[in-house]
Order: structure tokens, then sequence, then C-alpha cells
């Protein structure tokens, strides 16, 4: 099983970057010790997606930075990108561990305790599970999950689970104390005006005292 040694994962998302270029706010959150990043942008056409993604492989490749891919198995492959994330109700995760091979990370998103539970059954590497609080980008998924609901998945998950949805900084230290892994964020880092101390931000956050 690939390992997960990572603590932070940025989810991208064009839309919150205020207009700015996605892969230069990558370059300067990864300049700031970025450990991770998967690659969801879903309104692009496949030949945009990899334009995007050789891009930032650019960046992510010297540095080690592991670059997952959302859903996009056939896109992890050809690629040579070191995983996929597959959302709860897209391709199965034993497939997809078929498809890209035993030494690349399968992700999948998670939104209830049963996801969870599925996701370990099938071998998935790692879980997402949120919202934890509320945030717009997630409202699709329903209400906050919330804190309590958090170290339930987090107790019964031998992998690890990525808090996500409504993250900060000031937070991390909740989320940790649930049980979580790490966090996964989106506009904790695109959407501010320094992403660089953003990210250190949170990593310090992330780093026990």
């Amino acid at each position: 099983m690939p390992s997960v040694n990572f603590r932070l994962l940025l989810v991208t998302d064009r839309i919150q970057t205020g207009g700015r270029s996605l892969p230069s706010l990558i370059e300067q959150a990864v300049n700031a010790g970025l450990p991770a990043i998967q690659l969801r942008e879903r309104d692009l056409s496949t030949s945009e997606l990899r334009a995007l993604a050789c891009e930032i492989q650019t960046i992510t490749t010297p540095r080690a930075v592991p670059l997952i891919v959302n859903d996009r198995a056939d896109l992890a492959l050809a690629m040579s990108l070191d995983g996929v994330h597959l959302r709860a109700n897209s391709l199965p995760a034993p497939v997809a561990r078929q498809l890209v091979g035993a030494h690349r990370l399968v992700g999948v998103s998670t939104h209830s305790l049963s996801e969870v539970e599925q996701a370990n059954r099938d071998g998935a590497d790692y879980v997402l599970f949120g919202p934890i609080f509320d945030t717009p980008s997630k409202r699709p998924f329903g209400p906050p999950l919330g804190l309590a609901m958090l170290t339930a998945a987090c107790r019964y998950s031998p992998i690890p689970v990525f808090a996500v949805g409504g993250v900060t900084s000031a937070s991390v230290p909740d989320v940790r104390g649930a049980g979580a892994h790490g966090v996964a964020v989106i506009g904790a880092i695109l959407a501010r005006d320094d992403v660089a101390a953003a990210t250190r931000e949170m990593l310090a956050a992330l780093t026990p005292q």
C-alpha cells in the first residue's frame, strides 16, 4: 500500500483564486512547503485538464510533491501522476486500483460512516471525510457533519482520515483532536492574499508542539 506521508492536502479550485493563475499559486504554496495536491477541476475538458496537469507537474515533480487527480484514473496512468481521488459515487476503488496499480494512491471522498466503512473495505489508501464545518463548496453534500461524527469516523477507520469542509488553521487542533490524520483545504489557502503565508500557517497548525 502506498504511504500517505502528508497531513495537508490542497484541493484545487480555479474559482477561488480571485482571478490569479492556479499554477502560480501552487508554485508559491509548494515553495512554502505544501506536501500534496489534489487536482479537482471538474469543468475542464480532458485536453484542458491534461494541459493544466502538465503545467502543475513541472512544479511538483522536482519537489517530489504528490499530484493526485480527481476521478481520472486514465490521466493518472497516462501522465504517471501519483494517484487518483474518487468521489463516493464514481469509479469503485478496487477498479481504480486495478487500473492505476498498487504503487499509486487511491483516495475516496466520504460523507457518512457507511461510506468510510466501504472505502476501507475497498482498499482505499485514505479518505476525505466531510464537510466538517460549513463551507460554500461543500453545501451540495448536505449540512456539516461536525466533530463528533469525525471522531466516530476516525475511530472506525484504520486508514488515514482527512477532515474537509471549512477547516482553517484555527480549527486544525479540533480536527486533529478528533483523530484526523490531516486536513484537505481549498479556500484556506487558495482564497488567501498570501498563499505562501497561508500554507505555512496551516503546516504550523498541523505540526505537533
